[in-house]
């Protein structure tokens, strides 16, 4: 299993950031032992202080004209698996900032492993914030999705994913809970916090 938190160093409420990213980690460290981790750093392009505790790959590919977050995602993680070989076959996306209060979601995937997919349905979208999938599905689903019109008709990356697991027919995990705690931001002001 291959762990690929994301990260994006900016200076917006950046002593928060970097708490909420080293509570990531130690939890990290005490909590998930036996799997590959890297974090992908989006924006910053180098030098991280998240290097002194996990290797990172930075992205570089940024688009600050997007108004979409989640199609920059959707590019930074695209690159990733472009310029990477990655042997693992499941892989566990989440945001690095979210914090986990339990090994609940990691739990499900080692007791139920033949699936393709494990996420939490809000509504009729997935909840980006902590997935995991097959390998094969999540580059196909990142190589599929054309991020450029999704920033253009700001589909969220939310819907994007709900649909390529539908078109797909992916054998999925629902979860009822993840029990991660997420401070949720809007162009960089901290707008709710929960715990999903």
């Amino acid at each position: 299993m291959l762990i690929i938190p994301t990260s994006a160093e900016i200076d917006s409420l950046k002593e928060m950031r970097i708490n909420e990213y080293l509570k990531t980690i130690n939890w990290l460290k005490k909590n998930v032992l036996d799997s590959n981790i890297i974090f992908i750093e989006c924006v910053s392009k180098g030098e991280s202080y998240i290097e002194n505790y996990y290797p990172v790959y930075y992205s570089s590919c940024h688009k600050n004209h997007f108004n979409n977050k989640g199609a920059n995602l959707g590019l930074s993680l695209k690159k990733f698996f472009l310029e990477n070989k990655i042997d693992d076959e499941l892989i566990v996306q989440f945001t690095g900032r979210y914090n986990f209060i339990s090994d609940t979601f990691f739990s499900c995937m080692r007791e139920n492993p033949d699936y393709d997919f494990y996420g939490k349905l809000i509504g009729d979208q997935y909840f980006t914030g902590c997935f995991a999938m097959k390998k094969e599905y999540m580059v196909e689903w990142l190589n599929t999705t054309d991020w450029e019109e999704l920033n253009f008709k700001m589909i969220n990356i939310e819907k994007s994913l709900r649909d390529y697991v539908i078109l797909k027919n992916l054998n999925c995990y629902h979860l009822d809970k993840i029990n991660i705690d997420c401070n949720i931001f809007g162009n960089g002001t901290l707008l709710d916090r929960r715990i999903i």
